[in-house]
C-alpha cells in the first residue's frame, strides 16, 4: 500500500482521492459491516467502492478505481447502499460463472431479451483477478465482538469531533447520505444517563480530594502567587454481571454506558461478577478484549467485596445487570445503583438502591 501511495500516485489530486476514498469508508461503516459469514469478501469490497466513489467529487481516482462506470450494462442507480450494490454484483458474478462453466452460456444469453452484460463480466472478471489496488482484507472483525465495538465506538468518537471542528456552513455542504449518518453517530452516541448529573446526585460519601499548587489561582490566606487548587475525584465500584443471560450485545450497551461515566470524569474499579468475582481491574477507557464469567448471577459477592474493603471508600456502586437473580442477602455500606439491561427484568429484589433501566438504542 506504501508503495502504491508513494510511488505509483504521481499527483496531488490522486493521493487525496485515495485518502478520501478510504476515509468514507470509514464514515459508512463499510470495515464493520462485512461479516464473513453473510457476504463474499472480494464482492463485498467491489459493492462497497461502488458507494465511495461516488463522493469523491474533483479528486482524480486512479484508473484501476471500481466505479459505476465499471460495470455499464447495469445502470447502475446512485445514492444505494453497500447491500443493494452487492446484491447486483452478486448476479453479475453469477454470469461470469455460469460463462466459464457453460461455453454456449453468452450465446444463449445474448438470445433472451435482456443483452449479455460483456464489458460488465469482463470488468468483473479482471478485478477478480487482482486488477485493482482495491484491498480490504483487514477489514474482518468478529461479529458483535467487544473489541469491534469499541473500534467503531471510538470511530464515532473521531468523526463526531471532527465535525465539531468544521463550521455549519462547511457542515451544511456535505452531502446529505453523509450528513444524516453522522447525525445518526451523534444521536447514538448521546448516553442513556447523563452521568454528570447522575454521579453529582449519587455519590453520597468521602470523595478522595488532591491540593494541586498552580500559578493561575491567588492564595487566599496570602493574597500571592501561587495559590491552591482542590480537585475532587469519584471512586466508584462498577459491577458487570457478566453470567450467561447477559449477550454480546447487553455487554456493548453495558460498557457504552461505563465509558460515558469515565469520561465524565469518575475513577471506576470494574467487578466481573457472576455466581462469583471473576476479575477487578481500573477502567482506563478502554473496552477489554473479554470478559470473564458465563455461569449463574449472584449479587451479594460483589457487595460482600466492597464492604471487607472499606479503606477504598468508595463513593457508590453501579451494578449493571439484566437483573435475573435472587435478592441480594447482603447491604453494602456505599450507595447503590442498579443499571438494568433493555430486555433485563425490575423487580421488588433489587433492593438498596435506585433503579434505572436502559431503553434499547
Amino acid at each position: 500500500m506504501n508503495f502504491f501511495f508513494l510511488k505509483e500516485l504521481t499527483t496531488f489530486s490522486s493521493r487525496v482521492a485515495v485518502i478520501k476514498h478510504e476515509t468514507l469508508h470509514l464514515i459508512f461503516k463499510h470495515l464493520f459491516k462485512l461479516d464473513k459469514k453473510k457476504y463474499n469478501q472480494k464482492l463485498f469490497n467491489i459493492a462497497a467502492d461502488l458507494v465511495v466513489n461516488q463522493f469523491i467529487g474533483k479528486w482524480n481516482l486512479p484508473n484501476s478505481a471500481i466505479t459505476i462506470s465499471s460495470f455499464p450494462e447495469l445502470k447502475l442507480p446512485i445514492n444505494k447502499s453497500v447491500e443493494w450494490y452487492y446484491e447486483r454484483i452478486v448476479k453479475l458474478k453469477k454470469q461470469l460463472d455460469d460463462q466459464k462453466i457453460k461455453p454456449d452460456f453468452e450465446k444463449e444469453a445474448n438470445q433472451l431479451t435482456e443483452k449479455f452484460p460483456r464489458k460488465s463480466v469482463d470488468n468483473l472478471s479482471k478485478i477478480l483477478d487482482g486488477v485493482s489496488h482495491s484491498d480490504h482484507s483487514k477489514w474482518i472483525f468478529e461479529d458483535n465482538s467487544i473489541v469491534s465495538k469499541h473500534a467503531e465506538t471510538e470511530l464515532d468518537r473521531l468523526i463526531i469531533q471532527a465535525k465539531e471542528r468544521i463550521s455549519p456552513k462547511q457542515f451544511s455542504s456535505l452531502p446529505d447520505s453523509i450528513k444524516d449518518l453522522i447525525e445518526i453517530m451523534i444521536k447514538k452516541r448521546k448516553p442513556e444517563v447523563n452521568w454528570k448529573r447522575a454521579l453529582k446526585i449519587f455519590s453520597s460519601s468521602s470523595r478522595k480530594t488532591k491540593i494541586k499548587i498552580t500559578s493561575k489561582r491567588v492564595s487566599k490566606r496570602f493574597g500571592t502567587r501561587p495559590g491552591t487548587k482542590i480537585n475532587r475525584n469519584q471512586k466508584m465500584a462498577v459491577a458487570i454481571d457478566t453470567s450467561a443471560s447477559i449477550s454480546k450485545n447487553e455487554l456493548n450497551i453495558i460498557f457504552s454506558e461505563i465509558h460515558s461515566m469515565w469520561t465524565s470524569g469518575a475513577e471506576l474499579e470494574i467487578i466481573e461478577c457472576d455466581s462469583k468475582i471473576q476479575r477487578v481491574y481500573e477502567f482506563n477507557g478502554n473496552f477489554p478484549r473479554f470478559i470473564v464469567g458465563g455461569g449463574g448471577t449472584c449479587f451479594d459477592p460483589v457487595f460482600n467485596y466492597i464492604n471487607r474493603n472499606r479503606s477504598i471508600k468508595y463513593d457508590g456502586c453501579i451494578y449493571l445487570t439484566d437483573g435475573f437473580a435472587a435478592e441480594p442477602t447482603i447491604k453494602p455500606t456505599c450507595s447503590l445503583l442498579w443499571l438494568i439491561t433493555p430486555e433485563g427484568e425490575i423487580g421488588n429484589h433489587l433492593k438498596h438502591g435506585r433503579i434505572i433501566k436502559i431503553k434499547n438504542y
